[in-house]
Formats: structure tokens, sequence, C-alpha cells
């Protein structure tokens, strides 16, 4: 009987040696499933959110480019024109101060002139190289505070220095996701907080994982993976947000350069054919002088609307903004219509 059941129990242990190897067989096979399917949601994740970073840094610079352009272009020829002007105390037309009241009429000729000052104290007047930070950092941030915050002969060095030491600034221009770089691994937030936590701190993990790691791990994994896939597309629908508002601001930016020229050329050509002193001038001439005032005080409003807060979050009145420019210069361009014919 013993050698029975001895041989039954040797018999039933070889079964379940073979049933556990089988299964570690198969634990194995499904844990390389998983830590494979981890590592394709997280090169997923973080192609679709560069692709979008990319983008969206490319716009903010180039609008960024356009507004400093400006300085050097249509905003520096008004200032330096209109400053010819005497008497334009008397500079009002009710009719087209009610096309610009609210926010637009407080914005001040003032600070325009300041504002074309510190640029040309600061070293990105006519003939600076303008680096991408800078760009970038103008792009995404009120101009006047940028510019006030420079100090003589350092704004192009202080505004690619925002764009470098600015989580979010440095993170759009190429900062890496990585230890001791920016965003999740280093601990700091971008994009208003979004980009953050721990989840890049275990990608490596995730990804090197070993063939050998449980199932369990496995499994893990594929959830934190997840997580960072889902988190991506979030932050990525995020930037293309910056990205349409960018857009918008950048086209209504480039409306306002030429009705800016014309009026740089009306007043050079009433100070030619009258002089200087405004109060001399016609109805004609003065309603043309108002119109070139008030695309400067847009121009100015749109300098100071920033696109990003200072955490790094899409200004969300700043479309608003955008489009009631866009809706003024399509009213200014209505008015003049008369005169021009």
């Amino acid at each position: 009987m013993i050698p029975i059941v001895v041989g039954a129990a040797m018999a039933a242990s070889a079964i379940y040696g073979l049933y556990k190897g089988g299964k570690a067989v198969s634990d194995h096979k499904d844990a390389n499933v998983a830590n494979a399917d981890a590592g394709q949601l997280i090169s997923r994740g973080t192609s679709l959110l560069d692709d979008q970073r990319k983008k969206t840094n490319a716009v903010l610079e180039d609008y960024g480019a356009r507004k400093l352009r400006s300085f050097n272009g249509p905003i520096k020829d008004f200032v330096e024109a209109f400053g010819q002007l005497k008497n334009v105390e008397s500079l009002r037309s009710p009719e087209l101060e009610r096309l610009v009241d609210g926010d637009f009429s407080v914005v001040s000729l003032e600070g325009l002139r300041r504002d074309y000052q510190l640029l040309m104290e600061s070293g990105l007047g006519v003939g600076a190289g303008l680096g991408s930070g800078a760009a970038l950092a103008f792009g995404a941030y009120n101009g006047t505070f940028l510019l006030a915050s420079a100090s003589t002969g350092t704004a192009i060095s202080t505004l690619s220095g925002a764009a470098a030491t600015n989580a979010t600034l440095a993170w759009l221009g190429g900062g890496a996701l990585s230890a001791g770089g920016f965003g999740m691994a280093g601990g700091t937030m971008v994009l208003g907080g979004l980009v953050a936590g721990p989840a890049l701190a275990v990608f490596g993990f995730v990804v090197g994982a070993k063939a050998e790691a449980t199932l369990a791990n496995a499994k893990r994994n594929k959830q934190v993976a997840r997580t960072h896939y889902d988190e991506a597309v979030l932050a990525a629908e995020r930037l293309s947000a910056v990205q349409v508002v960018t857009t918008l601001a950048n086209k209504t930016f480039s409306k306002l350069g030429v009705p800016l020229r014309r009026g740089v050329a009306d007043i050079r050509a009433a100070i030619g054919e009258y002089g200087p002193d405004f109060s001399n001038y016609p109805e004609q001439t003065r309603e043309k002088i108002f119109r070139a005032v008030k695309t400067a005080q847009l121009i100015k409003l749109m300098v100071d609307t920033p696109i990003l807060d200072k955490d790094g979050a899409l200004v969300l009145s700043t479309e608003k903004t955008v489009r009631d420019v866009d809706g003024v210069i399509v009213q200014l361009q209505q008015q003049a219509s008369p005169t021009a014919a």
C-alpha cells in the first residue's frame, strides 16, 4: 500500500509542478505583453505631447517676434511722427470715441512711448539679434512687464533668461522631461500644473521593466502608462488651445501694421501741409490722425495682453480681448471708408 500512496503523491506533485511551471510560463508571457503595452502607451503619449509642444512653441515664438518687429517698424515711426505734433490735447472725436470705449480708451500713448524707449535702451532695437527665447517670452507674456523688468542693455538676456528659468517656457522651448530637467520628473509644474506629479519618475522603470517582472508588477506598469497617456492627451489638448488663441492673436496683430503705417503717412502729410499744430488741422485730417492714434492704442493693448499666466496656463480672457480688438479694427476700417472716398 505504501508504495502506491507514495507513487500517487509523487504523481500529484509532478502534476502540480507541471501546472505551476505552465502558469509561470503563462504569467511570464502575460507580463511581457503588459510591459510591451505599457511601453507603447508611453511612446504614443510622449510623441503626441512632444509634437503639440513643438507646434505651440513655434506659434508663440512667431507671435513674439512679430510684436518685437513692430516696435522696430510702425511703432517706431508712429512714436517719432506723433511726437512732432503740438496741441494734441484737442484730439477728440465723439463718433470715433464710441468705437473704442471701455478698456481701449484707457490705453495710453505715453505707455507705448515708454515701451519703445525701454526696447531701444535694452538692446532689442533695430539691428539687435533676436533669440528664440526672447521671442517666446514676448509672445507668451505681457510685453510691457517684460521690458520694464529688463535693465538697460540686458533685455535680450533677461527675456531669454525668462524662457530658460520659467518652467513652462523652458519646456516649450525643448527642456527635457527627465530627471534633473523640467517637467514632472523634476517636480516642476508646467502648463498651470497639468504636466506635474510623479508619473515620469517611474517611466524609465516601466519602459525598462525586466522580462522576469511579475505579472502583478507588469499590470501596475500598464496602469501607470495608461495614466501617463491620459495626462499626455489632456496636456496636448491644453497646448492646442494655447496654439489656437496665439494664432488668433498673431493674425489680429498682423492687421494693425498696415493701418498704423497709413496713419504715420497721414501724420507726416499733415505736418508737411499744415505744420505741427494739430489745432489748425481741418476735420478730415484730424479724423485720420485720430484713427492712427486708436490703432496705436490697440497695438499697445495687444502687447500688454498675455497668452499665458505666471503658472503657464492659458489666460482665458485673452481670446475675448483679441476678438474685441479684431471687432474694433473692422469698425475703424468702416469709419475710414468715407474719408478714403
